[in-house]
């Protein structure tokens, strides 16, 4: 400390003022990028991530009510009728050759060769969406031939 009062004491007047005035330059800039920018940059931050989380959370809401009212309209289902008849029907309709099909009361499994793509996705359509059944689970392999798949199983249920 002593020879920092020393020092001091050596500077004439000007440079006293030069370096007083360097030093309160200095302390208002470690402030305000020490301490001020950060804070801001900081709540500003959360600011945006509170907006951001808002939105998500509105669109989670908007969907789960979508989703409930899909579910509570789905649940009545608009089929009525042999099951395996409105199947072989609608695969007829499509061109489809259905090789296995096993019945097992609400329920139904299918088989098929080699099928177009495109076909099996509009005669899955109609059964879902026309005919009102559930599609439960689908099991698909790929084909040699481009275009085609082989359904390995096909569960659907009214």
């Amino acid at each position: 400390m002593e020879n920092l009062k020393a020092w001091w004491n050596g500077l004439i007047l000007r440079e006293q003022q030069l370096v007083g005035t360097c030093a309160v330059v200095l302390v208002i800039g470690i402030f305000y990028w020490g301490i001020w920018t950060p804070i801001s940059n900081a709540e500003i931050d959360a600011e945006r991530r509170l907006q951001a989380q808002e939105s998500t959370l509105n669109f989670v809401k908007q969907t789960a009510n979508k989703i409930a009212g899909l579910k509570q309209s789905g649940t009545q289902s608009k089929f009525n009728g042999s099951l395996s008849a409105a199947v072989n029907l609608s695969a007829g309709a499509f061109g489809l050759e259905i090789t296995r099909m096993q019945p097992q009361g609400n329920k139904i499994q299918l088989w098929m060769d080699d099928v177009p793509f495109d076909a099996l996705l509009g005669y899955l359509n109609e059964l879902v969406q026309e005919k009102g059944l559930s599609l439960d689970s689908i099991d698909l392999a790929e084909s040699d031939v481009p275009g085609l798949v082989r359904v390995r199983r096909i569960q659907l249920s009214q």
